[in-house]
């Protein structure tokens, strides 16, 4: 028992001391999964789990996450026996420690560390980061692995039956759209109650958008190679990821996504064609009056989508391909889908 006790506190002090930072090829791999809430602003879960790992006796991981929008509830360790630490919160950062006991191999191979509970305050996008899992070993060697991992929440604090609120849509022609689709949960308005409406959407909002619709939990660990990833902000990667990884989304010929420039009708439309599997003719017409001014690459999914009535032109039989989309007209386009369709996994 006296052993047992050296050891455990042996390895806090490692744990909580200095640590030597190791990256070298074969490294474990760290990365967050969330876990579907029970039920609508239910708890939110996200588990911590590694790949290739090897001998981990004891380790520590840091947790950032949006504290406006949800509380940390508690950590649980999931692998083998031993003693957990009680979690440091400070703000919006988690510390939540666990270590064997004895002379015991440490876990190898694919691991799954510990599940942290949240529960959500406001409702809104609330991303949650791996900044980093730090380990020790049976023969107490510590490392640190800078595994950056984000998934990101869809927080839904809107009461079934109650009316969704924002002091900007009364008397605006997409004010039923907008309650819909904010309680379907793909889309929410802004912390000061407005939904704007009528701003334009970027190329990120719109993919996270059509990700959420389609009821698809974006994977951490989805890598972009566009020339620009640097500035894709963190809680859109895991959607454009995702969306580059099912042929939604391609960047432009110079390799970069653009991420914040706002979307195009002609863009929003192929988007919207290809996420739900539209059959479309490469050698359509389009009968708007403009269809000159509507890109080749586009022709096809426009058509398809004016033929199934989910896109409208914008007066005079005008399409406006190259006039950016708003908000309204985004959410618009995505729920007329749902209604009319049931795509896999959207309903």
């Amino acid at each position: 028992m006296k052993r047992t006790y050296l050891t455990f506190c042996l390895t806090l002090v490692l744990l909580l001391s200095s640590w030597s930072t190791i990256l070298a090829a074969g490294d474990p791999v760290f990365t967050l999964t969330m876990n579907e809430p029970e039920k609508p602003g239910g708890e939110i879960s996200v588990t911590v789990k590694g790949e290739q790992a090897d001998d981990i006796y004891a380790y520590e991981v840091n947790v950032e996450f949006d504290s406006k929008r949800l509380k940390f509830k508690g950590a649980k360790a999931e692998q083998g026996s031993g003693f957990s630490i009680s979690p440091i919160v400070k703000g919006n950062k988690v510390q939540f420690a666990h270590t064997k006991v004895g002379k015991v191999a440490g876990d190898s191979g694919n691991v799954t560390l510990c599940t942290l509970t949240f529960e959500p305050i406001e409702s809104g996008e609330a991303p949650i980061s791996l900044k980093d899992v730090k380990l020790v070993n049976s023969k107490l060697v510590a490392s640190t692995q800078s595994n950056s991992s984000v998934v990101l929440a869809l927080v839904d604090k809107v009461p079934a039956g109650k009316e969704v609120s924002f002091t900007d849509i009364q008397g605006h022609w997409a004010k039923d759209v907008i309650v819909e689709s904010v309680k379907r949960g793909f889309v929410d308005g802004y912390p000061d109650q407005t939904f704007r409406p009528d701003y334009d959407v970027s190329r990120s909002e719109f993919v996270a958008m059509l990700i959420r619709a389609m009821k698809i939990q974006p994977a951490a660990g989805n890598s972009l190679s566009f020339a620009d990833a640097d500035s894709i902000p963190d809680w859109a990667g895991p959607f454009i990821g995702e969306a580059v990884k099912l042929g939604i989304v391609s960047g432009y010929e110079d390799n970069s996504f653009r991420s914040s420039n706002p979307i195009t009708r002609s863009e929003l439309a192929v988007m919207i064609a290809k996420a739900f599997g539209m059959k479309v003719d490469e050698g359509a017409q389009s009968a708007f009056a403009d269809a000159d001014d509507i890109p080749d690459w586009a022709v096809p999914y426009v058509t398809a989508a004016a033929d199934a009535s989910l896109i409208q032109g914008r007066g005079e039989n005008l399409f406006a391909p190259n006039d950016k989309a708003t908000r309204a007209e985004a959410v618009n386009l995505i729920l007329s889908v749902l209604r009319s369709k049931s795509p896999q996994g959207a309903e």
